[in-house]
Formats: structure tokens, sequence, C-alpha cells
């Protein structure tokens, strides 16, 4: 799946993410991922019924095609928040076990991830008791903006001829004679 970590604190005052403080990076922090309606993935079902733990969210496209017909924006995902505690364990896009990375490496980046979760049900006599879907392993790998980025390709000038390059005959009678 892919998604965004939070590891910002919360407080009612700050409007703007950016705004708020960075958590240590020995504090939890959250991984929140949307899934549309028609393609809920059957784990976040209860008796076929989307699991309680979830949000209804409007997508932005939603967002911007209500705001431009003016109307009120309908839900049309859900959005699951993965709370990520101290025990979890980190493995990198290869399935290596990894130290866990900064705060500050996974704010403000999209990341795909693998993650092996437990739902806790909220207990309305015990306060204290974490409830939501914890953590207990991920597997995360940074979205590339640019998938080619960082690979050696040929430039080709501006000005060159965008036909394919004819192979010489000396060229092909060579490659005839290879032994294999």
């Amino acid at each position: 799946m892919s998604g965004i970590f939070d590891c910002r604190e919360y407080d009612g005052k700050a409007k703007d993410h950016a705004a708020r403080k960075m958590k240590d990076d020995s504090q939890n922090i959250a991984f929140s991922a949307l899934f549309m309606k028609n393609e809920l993935p059957d784990v976040f079902k209860v008796n076929g019924q989307p699991d309680n733990l979830l949000r209804e969210r409007a997508t932005r496209k939603e967002r911007q095609a209500a705001e431009a017909e003016g109307r009120d924006a309908v839900a049309d995902a859900f959005a699951a928040t993965f709370k990520i505690g101290q025990n979890a364990k980190w493995f990198d896009k290869y399935g290596r076990a990894c130290d866990r990375p900064t705060n500050a490496d996974l704010e403000s980046k999209r990341w795909n991830v693998q993650i092996d979760f437990v739902r806790r049900e909220k207990d309305p006599n015990d306060k204290l008791k974490p409830s939501g879907y914890w953590v207990n392993a991920i597997m995360v790998a940074e979205v590339e903006d640019n998938p080619f980025a960082g690979h050696a390709f040929e430039e080709e000038p501006e000005d060159a001829d965008p036909e394919p390059k004819q192979e010489t005959e000396t060229a092909l009678k060579e490659t005839k004679d290879l032994p294999f």
C-alpha cells in the first residue's frame, strides 16, 4: 500500500501541518493510507462491512470537483491510520532488517509499505489500553518521483534524428560469427 507518515506532534492550535513540532525519534508515529471504497481490502472489513476504525474521506479529485460544482464533497474513500510504536520491526525494500529511519527522513514523502499489524479494539472501561491498528513489522520503500533518476542513459542531442539507427552490414556479420 502507499501512504504517508505523520511524525509531528498534534496540538489543536496549529492548523498548518508544517507548523507542528516534529516528534522525537523515540516517540510513536503514524502511517496513513487511503483506499477507494470499491477497492477496500478484506482485512479492513468486519462481517462484510468496513471496519469502524476506518475514517470516511473524500479524495482530492472529489473535493476539487465538488468545489468547482458548488456542492459538498462525497466520501469516496476510507483512510486507515496505523500506529507505529517503538517495538515495531523495520525492514528495507529488500526485506533486510534495518534501523528505524529518522522522523525527518520519513516525513513529507510518499512511501510504499508492506505492513504486518494487529487490530486492537477500544475498551470503554480502560482508557489507557491502546486501540486501533498497531504495526508489528513494516517494510518501507520510498516512492521515487522519477524512476529513471540515477541511471546512466546516453543523452541524445536535441537535433538528433528520431529514426532508429540502422546496423551496418559489418556489425551484423560480426554478431553472426559469435560462438553462442
